[in-house]
């Protein structure tokens, strides 16, 4: 009776909302909010969510989704309410650095695969405003399109430590990269340094998609390249960087 007490409520709240396209731009803060968060403070289950970290309050906590009509595909979801990668609140280092999160929780595409998946597989994506659909920040998490991963080690010599132009467009998409030689994305804040090194008021920020992309360099050590592609610079760019990931993980699964 104790386990019917716990599911009744939650079928009760599945059933009371609609099919997610029916609430359009809003489907993903609706159900990080209103069914997620409700259910872990209520019922201690992330459900339908796959984790949540509310520990440090609401303002600091997020949320790992899995898109439910592909397989390895995963989205970190703040649970403060924030639009996207425009919000302004982003480019101060008092929020969680929700990169970085992204990355700790990538194993969630292990779980799917059963076994883990090559450092190299991975990547992370946040779409301009203009080349999103939903209203609340996400940032992707999915493995990268294996010419993608070719094209990004073949550039990788290109690519210093302050930013620089990709000799090749990615998706034919003009995009600028620096390397982040660390093995994790603690204390990187992709947001902050776009904010203060490449838009020129925070305003402009709305137009900026961002990807991080694990590498190895020359000297063997393991980081990233931090990537940006800004909506409008140049003709064909939208910013929508979603367009480098795989979420079938060809090429990086048996």
């Amino acid at each position: 009776m104790l386990i019917l007490k716990k599911i009744y409520p939650i079928l009760a709240l599945v059933l009371l909302f609609p099919p997610l396209p029916s609430f359009g731009s809003s489907a993903l803060w609706r159900v990080v909010n209103n069914l997620c968060v409700f259910n872990y403070q209520r019922l201690g289950t992330a459900f339908p969510c796959e984790r949540i970290y509310l520990e440090d309050g609401r303002a600091k906590g997020y949320a790992i989704v899995r898109d439910p009509e592909t397989r390895y595909h995963y989205l970190l979801v703040p649970t403060l309410k924030l639009k996207g990668v425009e919000s302004p609140e982003l480019l101060s280092p008092s929020l969680p650095d929700y990169f970085s999160l992204a990355w700790q929780n990538r194993d969630v595409l292990d779980s799917v695969n059963g076994k883990p998946l090559p450092r190299n597989a991975f990547a992370l994506t946040i779409n301009s405003q203009r080349g999103r659909t939903q209203g609340q920040l996400h940032i992707h998490i999915a493995c990268l399109k294996p010419h993608i991963r070719l094209s990004i080690d073949r550039q990788l010599p290109h690519i210093g430590n302050d930013w620089t132009a990709l000799p090749e467009n990615l998706v034919g998409q003009h995009y600028v990269g620096k390397r982040i030689r660390q093995d994790n994305l603690e204390g990187v804040y992709p947001f902050v340094q776009i904010g203060r090194q490449l838009a020129k008021s925070s305003v402009e920020m709305k137009n900026f998609g961002v990807a991080v992309v694990p590498v190895t360099f020359e000297d063997k050590q393991q980081g990233f390249v931090l990537l940006a592609d800004e909506a409008g610079r140049v003709k064909n760019n939208t910013g929508h960087t979603e367009n480098m990931l795989d979420f079938t993980c060809k090429g990086f699964v048996n």
